[in-house]
């Protein structure tokens, strides 16, 4: 009987967390759209988010002197 109450509670807690959550990803979303002057904003907002900016050294220089930070790229070659 113990075992039951317990795993009633653990579920109850469990449903309550989902749903707390589920409700602040919506009250987010609400606030971004008023918080936008125009839906162009908005949308360039959320895809802002959802696009990383790329990642820089992963670009390849455009000669031996352009980045020498870049990982394996050498300085002279002569």
């Amino acid at each position: 009987m113990v075992y039951a109450f317990t795993f009633l509670a653990f579920a109850v807690i469990g449903f309550l967390c989902l749903r707390i959550h589920g409700q602040d990803k919506t009250i987010k979303e609400l606030t971004d759209k008023l918080m936008a002057r125009n839906y162009t904003e908005y949308v360039s907002m959320t895809r802002a988010r959802e696009d990383p900016p790329p990642d820089l050294t992963s670009r390849k220089p455009m000669s031996w002197y352009d980045d020498p930070n870049i990982p394996g790229v050498r300085g002279d070659d002569s």
